[in-house]
C-alpha cells in the first residue's frame, strides 16, 4: 500500500483554494493543514475544504510532525522566506509561482533544499496539464519537424487598484510575475534555454509592468515570441511551428484540453511566375476583396482536408490535481526534484525575467 504524504497549506486566498479543491480528486495525497495569519479565516478554510487542522500561524503549522511538504501560496515577495523557514523545519516545499522575486533569491532556496536533501518544486501546474505533457512528446519525437517559431500571450484585463498585488511593486506585481512566467515556462519546456533576448515593457503609474514582450533567440534559430497584459484580453493560445507542422494550444494554452496538429508537406522551391498577363491575373485575384472572403471562409475546411487534427483530452476541475499527484509520487519515491519542473529550469527562468527587468529599467524595492 502506497503511503499517503500529509500536505499543510500557508496562504488562503484564491489559489490556495483551488488547490485545495483538487486534492479530493488525488491518490494519496491528504491535505491536514492550513496556516493564516488570522484564526477565522483558517478555521473557515478548514470547514470549507474538510481541513482537519487549522493555525493562526505559520510557526505552528511547521511545529506539526506529521505535515510531510508545505505547499506555499503566499504573496510573491514572501515565497524566499517561507520556503527557507520551511525546510529549516524539515519540510518538502511546493512553492507557487513565481518561485521568488529574482534569481538570487532562487539560488539561495534551491542551495538549502540541496543541503537538506529535502523536495522543493515551483508550482508550475502547466507542465503537468496532460496535453502540454502530450505536445512535448511529439515535438521530441519529431511529429512537426524542427521548431522554428513559438508564439504565445496570455492576457486578461484587471481594473486598477494601487493596492492590489497585480500593481504592486513591493508584492513583485506586474504582467511578467504573473502571466508572463507562464509562456517564458513553455518556451523553457518545449525549446530549452534561448540565447539571446531582447524585451519591451509598458510600466505603469505604480512602477510594475502592465504589459510586456520578448524575442528569445535559440541556438538552431528558433525563435519564441511571448507576450502578457493586465490591460487587455490576449489570444490567450501558443502555437509551436515546425518545419514539417504545427501544433496550436488552445485557449487557454496553459491549461489546454484542446489542441490542433497539422502536418506540413515537405516545403519545395519556389518558382518566379511569368511576366505577362496570367502573372498580372493572379496578382489580381490575390487583391480581390471577394476572393480573399471566400478564402477565409473555405480555410478552415482546406486545413481540415491538409491533415489538421484535434486532440481533445478535458479533466475535471482547474488542473491542479497533476503537480499534487507529481509532487506526491516523487515524495514516495524519495525524488528531491522533479524531472518535468526541475529546479535548473526555474532557476533559468528567474534569470531570464532579470535579464527582461534588467532591459526595462525595473527593481523591486528588496533589490535597492
Amino acid at each position: 500500500m502506497a503511503q499517503t504524504i500529509r500536505w499543510g497549506i500557508v496562504g488562503t486566498g484564491m489559489v490556495a483554494r483551488d488547490v485545495a479543491r483538487s486534492f479530493s480528486q488525488v491518490a494519496d495525497a491528504e491535505l491536514l493543514a492550513v496556516a493564516s495569519r488570522n484564526q477565522d479565516t483558517a478555521d473557515a478554510f478548514a470547514r470549507c475544504f474538510g481541513v482537519k487542522m487549522a493555525y493562526d500561524s505559520f510557526d505552528a503549522l511547521l511545529a506539526n510532525p506529521d505535515v510531510d511538504v508545505v505547499y506555499i501560496a503566499t504573496p510573491h515577495h514572501r515565497h524566499r522566506d517561507d520556503s527557507l523557514k520551511c525546510f529549516a523545519a524539515g519540510k518538502a516545499v511546493l512553492c507557487e509561482k513565481p518561485f521568488t522575486l529574482n534569481a538570487r533569491e532562487a539560488t539561495e532556496v534551491i542551495a538549502m533544499a540541496r543541503e537538506k536533501k529535502l523536495f522543493c518544486m515551483e508550482a508550475m501546474w502547466m507542465r503537468f496539464i496532460p496535453l502540454i505533457r502530450e505536445i512535448k512528446r511529439r515535438i521530441d519525437a519529431g511529429e512537426i519537424g524542427d521548431v522554428q517559431m513559438l508564439k504565445a500571450d496570455f492576457g486578461y484585463p484587471i481594473g486598477f487598484d494601487p493596492e492590489s498585488r497585480f500593481f504592486s511593486l513591493e508584492k513583485g506585481g506586474g504582467s511578467l510575475m504573473d502571466r508572463g512566467i507562464y509562456t517564458l515556462s513553455l518556451a523553457n519546456y518545449l525549446l530549452g534555454q534561448h540565447e539571446t533576448l531582447v524585451s519591451h515593457a509598458a510600466i505603469g503609474k505604480t512602477g510594475v509592468d502592465e504589459q510586456s514582450a520578448c524575442l528569445l533567440g535559440y541556438e538552431k534559430g528558433a525563435i519564441a515570441d511571448l507576450a502578457s497584459t493586465l490591460t487587455t484580453y490576449g489570444t490567450n493560445e501558443a502555437v509551436v511551428m515546425g518545419n514539417r507542422g504545427q501544433i496550436r494550444i488552445h485557449d487557454p494554452f496553459y491549461r489546454p484540453s484542446r489542441i490542433s496538429l497539422q502536418k506540413f508537406p515537405a516545403a519545395e522551391p519556389v518558382e518566379v511566375p511569368a511576366i505577362g498577363e496570367s502573372a498580372g491575373m493572379k496578382q489580381k485575384l490575390k487583391d480581390n476583396a471577394l476572393v480573399q472572403k471566400l478564402y477565409r471562409l473555405v480555410s478552415p475546411v482546406l486545413e481540415k482536408l491538409g491533415g489538421a487534427k484535434t486532440i481533445s483530452q478535458p479533466f475535471a476541475g482547474d488542473g491542479y490535481q497533476f503537480e499534487i499527484e507529481e509532487v506526491t509520487q516523487c515524495l514516495q519515491r524519495g525524488d528531491t526534484e522533479s524531472a518535468v519542473m526541475p529546479l535548473d529550469d526555474t532557476l533559468a527562468i528567474m534569470e531570464t525575467m532579470d535579464a527582461m527587468r534588467q532591459q526595462w529599467g525595473l527593481r523591486y524595492p528588496q533589490e535597492q
